[in-house]
This record gives structure tokens, C-alpha cells and sequence, in this order.
């Protein structure tokens, strides 16, 4: 790595405000739970659920990651915040975020503006090459075909 490289590393550090994986996962779902600009109990409830059935967040207090959640995006405003997030994810991590996501913002079937303009983010900050978007897109369609609640 060059010197150059170096600096322009640091100078990303210091200007994305996601510091760690953990924040970038937390960050880019609770976004998408908040997609609507309204939280329910219910759905921070399945969200931390679904954290806590994988492995990297065994033992983490995610309580904590919300509140920093929240604040960022207020913060910054939601795409740019998961534009930050996206950073923070490895590369082994990309599609499996990409589709949990697309997994809260279309669990009531639908895709309005406001989901569409996440996966449009998404999509691009982490990546995700546009067959794939595609196929994963198709198959959460086909997995909530039906559901009466959302996530």
C-alpha cells in the first residue's frame, strides 16, 4: 500500500462516521426498518432477532447500535448513512446484507419509492451486480407473496 493510499484510507476513517461492521449491519437494516419514518416495537424486535441468529453478533448488546443508528441518520439522512454503512461491509458479507435488507423493505409485498430508492443505494454502494439484484429481488417477492404484516 502506498503512502498515498494510506492517507486517503485515514482520510475515509475520519470522514465516515461508521466505525465498525456491527454499525454498518445495524445501520443499513434499522434503515430500512425506519424506511417509512416510523419504528414499531415489533419490528426492532424481529430485527434484533434476525441479528442475533448470526453469529457475529452473539453477545453484543445491539440496543446500543440503535441509538448510534438513529442518531446517524438523523444525522446524515438515510441514503447517505447507508452509503456510509455499506463502507463497513466485507465483501464475503455484501450479498447477504443486500438480501436481509431487501428481505424488511419488501416483507409486506410491496415496492414503493422510498424502497426503491434504498435498494437503488444499496445496490450500488455494496456492489451488488444488477442479475443478482435481479434474482434476490425475485425471490423475496415470491418468499412474502401474500403476507398480511410486514416484518
Amino acid at each position: 500500500m502506498s503512502l498515498s493510499d494510506k492517507v486517503e484510507e485515514k482520510n475515509n476513517t475520519a470522514l465516515n462516521p461508521v466505525i465498525s461492521e456491527l454499525d454498518a449491519w445495524v445501520g443499513i437494516l434499522y434503515s430500512c426498518i425506519a424506511a417509512d419514518n416510523q419504528i414499531k416495537d415489533s419490528e426492532t424486535a424481529s430485527l434484533s432477532k434476525l441479528l442475533y441468529s448470526k453469529e457475529k453478533f452473539a453477545g453484543v448488546d445491539i440496543a446500543p447500535l440503535y441509538v448510534k443508528s438513529y442518531h446517524l441518520k438523523a444525522a446524515l439522512g438515510q441514503l447517505k448513512y447507508i452509503a456510509a454503512c455499506c463502507e463497513q461491509i466485507t465483501k464475503e458479507d455484501k450479498e447477504t446484507v443486500f438480501a436481509l435488507a431487501l428481505e424488511i423493505l419488501l416483507s409486506d409485498g410491496l415496492l414503493g419509492e422510498e424502497e426503491k430508492n434504498v435498494i437503488e443505494v444499496l445496490s450500488k454502494e455494496l456492489k451488488i451486480d444488477s442479475g443478482m439484484t435481479s434474482k434476490i429481488i425475485e425471490v423475496i417477492f415470491l418468499k412474502n407473496k401474500g403476507n398480511t404484516k410486514e416484518i
